[in-house]
């Protein structure tokens, strides 16, 4: 980013200190490591150029959509899935290419446009390799816009529908480049097509986008000389957007709302976890607190039972306690002394009364 004005320097250090306790928070719970990094990533990603990742099936065109806004074939085209990576195209003084493992490649160019940005070129959403989708998946919480391309013969396809309900729980800002008009015979079916993007990515993702119908391939070629081709590629349009539309501020504005997004999307995930953790606790309270109940009606029962048993049992010892002691009475008489030398007698005789 820019030179940032005093209002811009606080918004974005309170922006950092907020994302910094909501990271200290989720470190609390048990939350996938997956999940940190992409929080982590988001607020690094504060400090460094807009990120624009392009997205879209494989033969959508989004190298060269890259090639055309760059003015330049910096990435390999094709009709099957040339990017099996992800490449990240930033400023350089000299052409270069960094490849940084086995699923990532910088390449720099000496292209001012290049100064205020990084692009980031994708696997296809519909690559048959499922790591280069997962690739793609994970690159995407880092970016602050997503260039969704797709093609003008096959809008909307599954797997397109899939990613961008992925990017929705994002809540990132996409906006929708059809590319290949130029396989469409008349303007009107250009916005037809257009008019679906729109209508079909409203209902998706509930706001109403950014359309882009371009083509990619008679923009390079006219950028290459074929001037007569710029106006039927419509691409001045898309690059005005890009050059224009989205200037410093609006790039800030992205950049701040991006963490955001982010941090808006893991506290829902996250709530939901601690949600149906309560319902159990909850479930488990009231047990406790119904077996309690239970203890204490079964206490104050076994209390009760005991107060009437001891009054029935204080009546038989009374009873006893008064029938020996007629039995004393009568047993030592002086006139059974002779009795009572036998101790056999005397005991059936207390037995029999008592």
């Amino acid at each position: 980013m820019g030179v940032l004005k005093k209002e811009q320097q606080a918004l974005l250090k309170e922006e950092r200190r907020i994302m910094n306790d909501l990271q200290m928070a989720l470190g609390k719970l048990d939350v996938e490591s997956e999940d940190e990094e992409s929080l982590r990533q988001s607020i690094q990603q504060l400090d460094e150029l807009f990120l624009v990742v392009v997205v879209g099936e494989f033969n959508s065109g989004k190298s060269a959509i890259i090639n055309a806004l760059l003015g330049q074939r910096v990435l390999e085209e094709g009709v099957t899935p040339t990017t099996t990576q992800i490449y990240q195209i930033r400023y350089g003084k000299a052409t270069e290419k960094i490849v940084l493992g086995d699923d990532q490649t910088v390449l720099t160019y000496p292209i001012e446009f290049l100064s205020e940005m990084t692009i980031v070129d994708t696997p296809g959403t519909n690559a048959i390799i499922r790591k280069h989708e997962t690739i793609t998946t994970h690159f995407v919480p880092r970016s602050d816009l997503v260039l969704f391309v797709t093609s003008a013969d096959r809008t909307f396809t599954e797997s397109e529908r899939v990613f961008l309900e992925r990017i929705r729980d994002w809540s990132k800002k996409v906006v929708f480049v059809i590319n290949k008009i130029d396989i469409l015979e008349s303007d009107q079916e250009v916005a037809q097509v257009e008019r679906y993007v729109r209508e079909n990515a409203h209902l998706l993702l509930g706001v109403i986008p950014e359309t882009f119908p371009v083509s990619a391939r008679a923009a390079l070629r006219a950028r290459q000389g074929e001037s007569a081709l710029w106006e039927k590629s419509r691409f001045a349009s898309f690059e005005g957007y890009i050059h224009n539309t989205l200037d410093e501020s609006s790039r800030l504005l992205l950049k701040l709302l991006n963490p955001l997004g982010v941090g808006s999307h893991l506290v829902d995930k996250h709530l939901k976890k601690v949600d149906s953790r309560m319902v159990f606790l909850k479930t488990d309270f009231d047990l406790l607190a119904d077996v309690e109940t239970q203890l204490a009606l079964y206490k104050e029962d076994m209390h009760h039972n005991f107060s009437f048993r001891m009054g029935d049992i204080e009546k038989i010892l009374f009873e006893m306690e008064k029938r020996g002691q007629v039995f004393f009475d009568e047993t030592f008489r002086l006139g059974r002394v002779f009795d009572l030398l036998s101790k056999t007698r005397v005991q059936q005789e207390f037995e029999r009364q008592v």
